[in-house]
């Protein structure tokens, strides 16, 4: 049976929000103690790609948006337990109020701890029923700008909620990227699609919801057949807001 690799989906790490400072660090601890290990973006996209055999038990860290407290909260925990993560840049708020700065980006960049992707240039503005102008500019020019202001090679995108129509995904692979997530339940293992990778979204503190979580996505099998019952409350949203989250963009 294979096992899969479980993506963690972060956003904000800070006192007062869902996930603290503490809840994060005991989260991550409790997986050491349990014997995973974390891995790279890289790492994992290799494993998918089936050029690399992961340990037994592994996952990775992400975080989306590029929130200010990814560096002053969330940052420090990983660099105490020595673990890798990706945070996927919204390379528009770069720089503006509550968002990371480059010279921050540079900094964790440095650690060799952190690998940034992009999460388009726009995101949207964060309106999810606004379409895209250009995808491809969206694309292309958020990557060129990671590139450039980190000077490491951007290979990974994460969609604004992991929302994305299927004739886009020639556009991420000429672009460059290695890989594109979404916010689906599901498998993550060698001879899957490494432009479609699957996230479990961390929303709770609460140590055994999130180890029951990571559980349901141990096993490549397990995850794939409960990923659609995971899926179902934003499906049933999508249908009672009438909104089909593949259309907008």
């Amino acid at each position: 049976m294979k096992r899969s690799i479980p993506i963690l989906l972060y956003h904000h790490v800070a006192p007062g929000r869902q996930i603290t400072p503490e809840a994060f660090e005991a989260q991550l601890r409790r997986l050491k103690d349990e014997g995973y290990a974390g891995l790279s973006m890289d790492d994992l996209v290799r494993s998918v790609r089936g050029e690399k055999a992961p340990p037994p038990r592994s996952y990775a860290v992400s975080f989306d948006d590029g929130y200010q407290d990814n560096q002053t909260h969330a940052f420090p925990v990983l660099q105490r337990l020595s673990i890798p993560a990706i945070i996927y840049l919204v390379t528009e708020r770069v720089g503006t109020e509550g968002f990371l700065s480059w010279e921050g980006i540079r900094a964790m960049s440095g650690s060799d701890l952190i690998t940034f992707g992009s999460h388009t240039q726009t995101h949207r503005h964060f309106v999810r029923r606004e379409p895209y102008a250009d995808v491809n500019d969206e694309l292309q020019k958020s990557k060129d700008i990671i590139d450039d202001r980190v000077g490491k090679p951007c290979r990974h995108l994460a969609w604004p909620w992991g929302d994305y129509e299927d004739d886009w995904l020639p556009l991420v692979k000429s672009a460059g990227y290695r890989s594109a997530a979404t916010t689906l339940s599901g498998a993550n293992t060698s001879g899957k699609d490494p432009y479609a990778l699957k996230r479990i979204n961390v929303r709770r503190a609460d140590i055994d919801w999130f180890l029951s979580r990571l559980r349901r996505n141990r096993w490549a099998l397990q995850a794939d057949l409960l990923g659609p019952l995971n899926a179902m409350d934003r499906r049933l949203k999508v249908w009672w807001n009438n909104e089909s989250p593949y259309s907008h963009g």
